[in-house]
């Protein structure tokens, strides 16, 4: 519900207000910001008032004051609409076509009852009552436009007889009453008794209107004694009914005469009509210059200035600055160079048992079996267990504190609110759940390589050599038969064997440390990706959960800049 619809007088919580007769809001009740003038003024202040219940300014006078000034526009738009509201026969088509001065509406015994509503609207101001008009039913053809030569930017509306036996038009008459500018209820002297406009409308609605006249048709069919009896008769049962509601002020009561077309006898309504658009161009320039101060009072206490873009809480850098500290504090409780030596000792645990050659399941069966793989060679077991190192308090910390010097230079009003912001309650919760699917996504897989069946033929290689240089340098150490030799500076002549021997252990370390080396690569590698895993993962939660408080003041007082400076632009009194 905006506060720029218009509401009863009576309303004053403008957070939930229903229209009188309990129906739901027509859309054509709130004006659109693309309307320059009092529809968009009061958006500016609906703008306004939600933005500084963000910022937890006090809206309490500005809110009852909204009500008021809702309360007291009428119909929103420039023109002014009237709406002439009666039971069959009592001559509403008839002092239409009075004020019109022309036919307007079929008075005549083909149109004996008004079963469907009738507009006489301003050419100019058609665009903008067709919402109402097409909320009212009311077709083209049942629609006359003037060239406001008559009255001015006034609209009228013949409504639906109350005496109709359709229940739809009497709940549209009743959906209309508090949305338009003024209501004229319209009797004669053989109906203004009544009970149907007694005891179901003016008992019910006469409290709850302010902008409302009754007027009493064919007085010419009585004589003046008589009509001032009438008159006087039917203004004691008016302030009976009004001095039963909330205000208890008196209802005009106005003699008329109108037939067909004839304007003659209608004088009252007209000097009543045209004291009332006065008035209403009186207040909309009160009301429009009230909003606009409204406006300006709520962005002085939240510390927008309208002439400038609001600097900040927190800048750019000092929220990536936040972010990053952020991250660093629960990177340092994972642990992320211990994770990544026991994923360089994971890594090279696998290489070797698929690239150390014909040793290599013996080798990786004593490191299994011996326990030191599951103490510093399992980084899947050693990251589930990162909430055993330490706790998320110091990044908590740092987001309370980013706020801490901003707090000291925001204003009074928006300390609150701000303070809170950044208030971690289920941060903790949501930082712990990033790493451990972080985890859950990078934690549990140890890298591999196919190149390492590449080394692991390599080293059987080197191992066969081995083992044939060594049973050849054993028998020639033991038979002594003859081998060549091999002219090595400084050491001189050496048995080819004896070469053969050196030669395969030398490959077989040579691979050893090319294959621990690839697979320190792999795992130091493996853990560089987890941990910006982690980073990103972090980073993405307080961006979306920490500082989702402090992007919603942010806001909320981008908001009421905008309000405050629409206000200066569209809060501007009408045009006489």
């Amino acid at each position: 519900m905006s506060i720029a619809e218009p509401l009863p007088t009576t309303t004053r919580d403008v957070s939930a207000v229903p229209t009188l007769s309990d129906q739901p809001l027509p859309d054509w009740a709130g004006p659109s910001l693309g309307d320059r003038g009092i529809g968009a003024c009061l958006l500016r202040l609906d703008e306004a008032i939600a933005a500084a219940v963000v910022l937890g300014v006090p809206i309490g006078d500005v809110r009852a004051a909204a009500g008021e000034i809702s309360g007291r526009l009428g119909f929103p738009a420039e023109t002014y609409v009237l709406a002439l509201v009666g039971g069959t026969g009592v001559g509403k088509s008839s002092l239409l076509n009075g004020l019109a001065g022309s036919p307007v509406s079929d008075a005549s015994a083909r149109r004996p009852t008004t079963a469907h509503p009738l507009a006489w609207v301003p050419r100019s101001s058609r665009p903008d009552l067709g919402g109402l008009l097409g909320w009212l039913g009311i077709p083209d053809h049942e629609v006359r436009d003037h060239g406001e030569d008559a009255l001015g930017d006034v609209a009228i509306l013949d409504l639906p007889d109350l005496d109709s036996i359709e229940e739809g038009h009497r709940e549209r008459v009743e959906a209309i009453l508090p949305r338009v500018d003024a209501v004229v209820w319209v009797t004669d002297p053989e109906k203004y008794h009544d009970a149907i406009l007694h005891d179901d409308f003016l008992a019910t609605w006469l409290p709850r209107l302010e902008r409302q006249v009754v007027v009493l048709n064919k007085i010419d069919r009585l004589s003046a004694d008589d009509a001032t009896r009438v008159r006087r008769d039917l203004e004691r049962d008016l302030a009976t009914m009004a001095r039963g509601g909330a205000r208890g002020f008196r209802v005009p009561v106005l003699l008329t005469s109108a037939r067909g077309s004839d304007a003659g006898g209608i004088e009252p309504v007209r000097e009543w009509l045209a004291g009332a658009v006065e008035a209403k161009r009186v207040v909309r320039a009160r009301v429009v210059t009230s909003i606009a101060a409204a406006v300006t009072a709520l962005a002085s206490a939240a510390g927008v200035d309208s002439t400038a873009r609001a600097k900040p809480f927190l800048d750019g850098a000092s929220r990536r600055a936040t972010i990053d500290r952020v991250t660093d504090e629960v990177l340092r409780v994972v642990d992320v160079p211990a994770a990544e030596r026991q994923a360089v000792a994971a890594t090279r645990a696998r290489a070797r048992a698929r690239g150390a050659g014909p040793l290599s399941g013996i080798t990786s069966r004593i490191y299994r079996w011996s326990g030191r793989q599951a103490r510093v060679a399992d980084p899947g077991a050693f990251l589930a267990r990162w909430r055993d190192r330490g706790s998320l308090a110091p990044a908590l910390d740092v987001l309370r504190g980013a706020v801490e010097a901003p707090l000291r230079e925001a204003p009074p009003a928006v300390r609150a609110a701000l303070a809170t912001s950044m208030e971690p309650r289920s941060v903790g919760t949501n930082l712990a759940r990033a790493v451990d699917r972080a985890i859950a996504a990078r934690g549990t897989d140890v890298p591999t390589s196919r190149l390492w069946t590449v080394f692991g033929l390599l080293q059987t290689l080197a191992t066969l050599a081995l083992i044939f240089a060594g049973v050849w340098v054993v028998l020639w150490v033991l038979i002594k038969f003859p081998v060549d030799s091999v002219s090595v500076p400084i050491l001189g002549l050496l048995p080819i064997p004896f070469i053969i021997l050196v030669a395969a252990l030398l490959a077989g370390y040579l691979i050893a440390r090319m294959l621990g080396a690839h697979a320190g690569w792999l795992g130091r590698r493996w853990a560089r990706v987890l941990a910006q895993e982690v980073r990103e993962r972090v980073g993405r939660e307080v961006e979306m959960s920490a500082m989702a408080g402090l992007d919603r003041i942010e806001g909320a007082r981008r908001g009421l800049w905008n309000a405050a400076r629409g206000a200066g632009e569209d809060c501007v009194p009408p045009r006489r």
